[in-house]
Parts: C-alpha cells; structure tokens; sequence
C-alpha cells in the first residue's frame, strides 16, 4: 500500500473511532425520549406559586433593555410573589437610564423592579451572584433570562407550577429562533434539532447538566453556592449545583422563549467560540460526576457522554484531519499516483480544510441546500475545529466571561418588538 492509501485508511479509522459515538448517543436520545418521561408537571392547582425572582445581567442594552421589561410587564403571575434584579455589569450607554426611566413610567410593574451595578466590567458571573445575594429572602425561585430573549406568554407561570413538584431544582426552556426581520423562523437547523433531542433525553434519564441561560430557573435553596465568577456557562454551572443537592435539572420543550440567531460570520464565529469555551470549562470542573457513585449510573453515563463529545473526540477529529492533510498534499505533489479514491478524499478534505480556516466558505458555498450532506459534515468538522481552538484558548488561560452584545442580534430582537 502506498502512504497515500495507509493516510486515507488512518483519516477513515479516526474519523469513524470520532463519530460513531455522537451517533450512538443520538440513537440512545430518540430511544430514551419514547421510554422514559419527563417529572410529573403540576396542572393547574390550588396550590399558590412560589416566590420569584428574575435577574436580568446586562451591559450595553440600550437597544432591546426596554422591549425585554415591556415582555416581562406582559406576562401573567401573581405581582405581590414577583421581584426584577436588573443588574449592570459596567454599561458605556445609555442602558441603566432607559431602565430608571421605564420604572418610573411603569406604575403597576416598575415599583417591582430593581437596578442594581456590579460598579465594574465584571460579567455576567459576578452580575449572576450579586443577583442571588440581593434577591428577596423568601424568594424560592430564581430565574435568569436575557436582555435579548423573549419569553413565551405563560412561561413564567410554567416555571412557577414546576417548582411545586419537589424534585425539580433547575428547568431552562427551549429556544424559538427568530431571523433578521424579527420573525420566528420556521423549522430547526440540525444542530438545533440535535442539541433538544439530547437535553430532553437526558432530561428524561435523569438530568441535563447543559442549559439554555436565556431562560432557566433554580430552586433558591439548591444554588447557594453560586457560580464561578470568571468563567461563563453560569446558567450549567447552577443546573448542576441543583443536582449535586439531589434534584432534577431538567430541560422542558414546551418552556419557550424567543432569540434571533446570529447571521454574520463574525457573529456566528464569536458566540460559538464563547459558549464552548464555558461549557468546556464546565465539563472539566464537574469531571469528578463521571465516577460519582452518589449521582447514580443515568447521571455518570450523561457526563462520561458529554466529556467525551466535547473533549475527546475534538482530538480524534485533529487525528483524522492531520491526515486528511496528508492525503491531500501527497496527492498534489505526486500526481503521477492519482486514482478515483485518492482525488476525491483530497477534494473532500480540501472543502473541510476550507471550512475551518474560513468560514465565510463553510457558509456560503457549504452551506448550500444543494449539497446538504456535505453542509452537515462541514458543519461538525468546523464544531470540532472550535472545541480545539477552546482548548488552546484554555492552557493558554484566555478567559470568555466578558463579552460585548452582538448588534445583529439586538436588531433583530428590536425588529421582532415592534412586530408585537
């Protein structure tokens, strides 16, 4: 065999040793979501609501900070149970104004809102924690929603009605995409759709240490500990506190909220890079849950799957890239060894190089409904290439928990306010 052959056979073995897992997993959620079901959710009882507390951490809202009080204001649960944090993390706007001035315009919901200041550029961590010390002392539920999300019309009274079942310390919604113009958009990417199937299938097994902090709610007395004040995925890190107290942190589909989605490369580019680098950050601080007898097999099988998702396969994929590499250099200096075999991995392994090193590429032309399969491989190659990038990012000790909002995305929220 020549090294053409033996490189192409070690980018097949890799790939393959890389990917038949993500596939094994995906059969166990579809498999998991027919067999097993989620907690009990209590219906309409006499039974009243707890105690709530939404914390809002914003800094340069000034776009969408109104429209996402306006939302709030709209949604229906008992006033004298209800309490606002919106807490600054070190605004160069005119954010914190806009909030001061719709308070004192808001007769009925302002008197229930708060603006506090973390004084500094701090994060949403560190704005995380100042929002549960602050927090009223009979509040029993915590929630955590974004300046840029809006919720579905009963979702704070869903919320609510969850946290009467004594299993449930933590629940996040699902996210309802919207576009550019504002309007929600039909139908999911496959990630998308992957990404749901795997957090309520674990949701089902047991819990998902993974959650959407757009919209995500903690039982008070299960998150005292609070998060990692320089480190992002602050809404995992209290999902996973909840269930080290024994409780179910739980993904629930019909808990809806809106987010436009990125569309420029940049954009796609940043947030990607951002929310990897915190759950990655995440999986290793809670690694010790992979061996933990006291959370059970569903909850260490859960952890092993996702370390290894998220860790180890980013290295086999580099394995199997690395020669990919190679097939395609030898073919372009030895053409006098070309064959039907060798031609097309060099041109596929092109397109995927491509992908990775520009990803207006992996957009635009990958991304084409014409060729579909090779959008989804592009598009796990290209997640794969983020999750090593992550991990340099990491031993080289670049941190991701201060970030600035992304235009696009607040425009397009500001769109989808006017349309309501």
């Amino acid at each position: 065999m020549t090294p053409t052959e033996w490189m192409i056979i070690g980018e097949i073995g890799l790939g393959s040793v890389a990917i038949l897992p993500l596939l094994l997993q995906d059969w166990f959620s579809r498999k998991w979501l027919t067999k097993h079901q989620l907690p009990d959710f209590p219906e309409e009882t006499s039974v009243p609501l707890p105690r709530m507390t939404v914390i809002i951490c914003v800094r340069d809202e000034e776009l969408v900070i109104e429209g996402k009080l306006t939302d709030l204001a709209r949604k229906p649960y008992p006033r004298e149970l209800l309490e606002v944090l919106v807490i600054d993390t070190g605004s160069s706007d005119q954010t914190m104004q806009i909030v001061e001035d719709w308070i004192s315009n808001a007769p009925e919901f302002g008197p229930l809102v708060r603006l506090l200041s973390t004084t500094s550029v701090a994060g949403k961590s560190a704005a995380v924690n100042l929002g549960l010390a602050e927090s009223h002392p009979d509040s029993e539920v915590v929630v955590l929603t974004d300046a840029d999300s809006r919720l579905a019309a009963n979702a704070l009274e869903r919320i609510g009605r969850w946290f009467l079942n004594p299993e449930i310390g933590a629940v996040c919604g699902q996210q309802q995409p919207i576009g550019e113009n504002g309007k929600p958009l039909m139908g999911s990417s496959a990630y998308r759709s992957y990404y749901n199937r795997a957090r309520e299938a674990e949701s089902r097994l047991d819990s998902t240490p993974i959650f959407e902090g757009s919209l995500a709610a903690y039982s008070r007395s299960a998150i005292n500990a609070g998060v990692v004040a320089d480190s992002n995925a602050d809404d995992s890190q209290l999902a996973v506190e909840a269930r080290r107290q024994g409780l179910r942190a739980i993904h629930d589909p019909d808990l809806h909220f809106f987010e436009a989605v990125p569309i420029s490369l940049s954009a796609i580019h940043s947030q990607r890079m951002r929310r990897a680098q915190g759950l990655v950050r995440h999986l290793w601080r809670n690694s010790d849950l992979m061996f933990s007898k006291k959370m059970g097999a569903p909850m260490r099988m859960t952890m092993r799957t996702l370390f290894y998702v998220h860790i180890k396969m980013p290295a086999l994929v580099l394995g199997s890239l690395a020669c990919g590499l190679g097939v395609l250099l030898s073919v372009v200096l030895n053409p006098q060894e070309w064959s039907f075999i060798s031609v097309g991995f060099a041109a596929l392994n092109l397109s995927l190089f491509l992908a990775i090193l520009f990803p207006p590429f992996a957009v635009r032309v990958l991304g084409s409904e014409s060729i579909r399969p090779m959008n989804a491989l592009t598009s796990f190659t290209h997640s794969m290439a983020i999750l090593v990038w992550v991990h340099l990012r990491i031993v080289l000790r670049f941190k991701s928990h201060i970030w600035r909002p992304i235009q696009e995305i607040r425009e397009s929220i500001n769109r989808f306010d006017q349309l309501q």
